[in-house]
């Protein structure tokens, strides 16, 4: 029995990762070595809009908590307000970034990588720049990962990635996705 990792599943299995199947847009190209990611994406700059807005309400729970239990009434105001700045973000992030229909795949995803189906075959081992769009919110993520396997059979081939030194901000915004997403399976008549 081999301890190599192959898959997503077996990959979200051995970590004890959430995973989700979702839809995203999702770009991969070829990352050669001593390149990052966003040399190889278009970006506008709204790409990262959502994602740094979720990442400042990651920083910034704590003291949300804080201040709502010196003061119930500017605690509930301050979320209001987050609120209002969530949804504007959300409208401009939408209305700006421009996804080419066939950028929306179905996605097996997990804190620690993703599968999807590609026309493209790559090799295992391989590094890739990966240019991921989480729905319904637009968070953008930037990530680098590596090949675990793929089908060699016809195309579409699976392609099963690990991602590959993903900042805690960056896991932190998938799983707060994931545990949405599967909020909303559990409980379809609540947003």
């Amino acid at each position: 029995m081999s301890d190599e990792i192959k898959t997503i599943n077996e990959l979200a299995n051995r970590r004890q990762y959430f995973r989700i199947e979702d839809k995203a847009s999702v770009e991969i190209a070829v990352l050669p070595k001593d390149h990052s990611a966003a040399e190889f994406f278009d970006l506008n700059p709204e790409f990262g809009l959502i994602s740094e807005f979720q990442l400042l309400d990651i920083e910034s729970k704590h003291l949300l908590r804080s201040i709502t239990d010196k003061d119930k009434n500017l605690g509930q105001f301050l979320k209001v307000l987050n609120k209002k700045v969530d949804s504007l973000s959300r409208i401009i992030a939408s209305n700006h970034q421009a996804m080419p229909k066939e950028s929306i795949k179905d996605i097996n995803l997990s804190e620690g990588g993703l599968a999807i189906h590609s026309k493209d075959a790559y090799e295992s081992g391989q590094m890739l720049a990966i240019k991921l769009v989480l729905f319904p919110s637009y968070s953008g993520l930037l990530l680098e990962g590596k090949v675990l396997s793929y089908s060699e059979q016809n195309s579409p081939y699976e392609l099963n990635i690990m991602f590959s030194d993903i900042s805690e901000a960056h896991q932190q915004l998938i799983a707060r996705h994931i545990m949405r997403i599967q909020s909303q399976q559990m409980h379809p008549n609540k947003k």
